[in-house]
């Protein structure tokens, strides 16, 4: 057998499982929900009313985060509980037909798209690739509840890796980055089409996005310095809110051409270098949890004022210095209270260096 050959089908088939996810998300960010939010609507649409057990062994989500689907749903309008009629005493989860009728036809697309290349082969070709795909699925299947499930150890982990995301309809979008990484950089230049663009090094997060919350999560360790670092190339298009919990080795983000609406970071740095840009009404900048070093560049205009709660070493605004060993303090640049458009940044539990610098219009 062709070794070659079959790992040339598994990359294929990997590839289309990758469109496939894609347009889930496009299709969930057209109609404002969520990609868990699509699959329990497929699998109602493909198999019927089903009980909530049901549906969690279809969407391979847990039992929790299918009631919560199904909740968001049903107040929505697209599902409705209704009692079993073959066991009145049990519920089931049904589609409203008239509600759901854009979303099956947005999902029909693909089939639609697919019929005339499908209608090239034979009765017989056609009967092996069903075959095929079957097994496939149940592959698939089992190897997710695997991982989910953490029953066996994961190998090949290691390396690195590459993620993206469709843009859609996206209006706004939030950056949350979970349990540590020992070197992270943010900065524009995702392609027009896509939300982000990210890469990460050494071990691989799991990472989904949720009604525009791109959520990356790494398990295991909580902070191993040596294993984790990650890129991220955002969209500039929309405006962004950033949230990195667990802590960082190292931060440098570039988001001067961003529409900032928040950062946090919470869990203790090392260093941490944020170059921002133009702010839109108050911008809260929060660092919590302690830091080593920290740089902040702004424009020369923008009005910016730093609250330090915790003991700190040297800390200069602008040149100012600010005498502060513990305790609370604040100072801003003039006019401060009365701009509109100002930063807000809050460090809290103690510093060794902070730096908040002005930048020449039009760097």
């Amino acid at each position: 057998m062709n070794r070659e050959r079959i790992q040339q089908v598994v990359r294929s088939l990997r590839r289309v499982n990758l469109q496939g996810s894609f347009f889930g998300q496009t299709v969930a960010i057209r109609f404002g929900l969520s990609e868990s939010d699509i699959q329990a609507l497929e699998a109602l649409i493909e198999v019927g009313a089903s009980t909530a057990g049901r549906l969690a062994d279809l969407t391979g989500l847990t039992s929790g985060a299918v009631t919560r689907v199904i909740d968001r749903l049903e107040r929505a309008g697209y599902v409705r509980r209704v009692a079993d009629p073959a066991d009145r005493r049990r519920v089931i989860v049904e589609v409203v037909p008239e509600k759901v009728a854009a979303i099956e036809s947005a999902l029909d697309r693909i089939g639609e798209a697919s019929a005339e290349e499908i209608g090239r082969y034979t009765e017989a070709q056609l009967e092996l690739i069903s075959d095929f795909l079957t097994r496939m699925e149940e592959i698939t299947r089992v190897e997710a509840t695997t991982i989910r499930d953490g029953s066996e150890p994961l190998t090949g982990a290691e390396g690195a890796s590459e993620h993206s995301a469709p843009l859609g309809g996206l209006t706004a979008a939030r950056l949350h980055v979970r349990s540590g990484v020992s070197r992270l950089q943010i900065g524009p230049g995702a392609p027009d089409a896509e939300l982000y663009r990210a890469r990460f090094d050494g071990a691989t997060p799991q990472v989904r996005l949720r009604d525009g919350r791109v959520i990356v999560h790494y398990r295991g360790i909580p902070f191993d310095w040596r294993r984790r670092a990650a890129s991220f190339d955002l969209n500039p298009a929309v405006p962004w809110t950033i949230e990195v919990v667990g802590g960082v080795g190292r931060l440098e983000a570039d988001l001067r051409a961003i529409d900032l609406t928040r950062f946090e970071l919470t869990g203790g740095s090392e260093r941490v270098q944020l170059e921002l840009g133009a702010p839109r009404d108050e911008v809260p900048v929060k660092v919590v949890g302690g830091t080593a070093t920290l740089r902040i560049e702004r424009p020369a205009d923008a009005a910016i004022r730093l609250k330090v709660v915790g003991g700190s070493g040297q800390v200069e605004l602008d040149g100012m210095q600010l005498g502060h060993k513990g305790g609370e303090a604040s100072v801003e640049t003039p006019g401060w209270a009365k701009a509109g458009d100002r930063y807000a940044v809050e460090v809290v539990g103690g510093s060794k260096t902070i730096e908040i610098v002005s930048r020449p219009a039009g760097s």
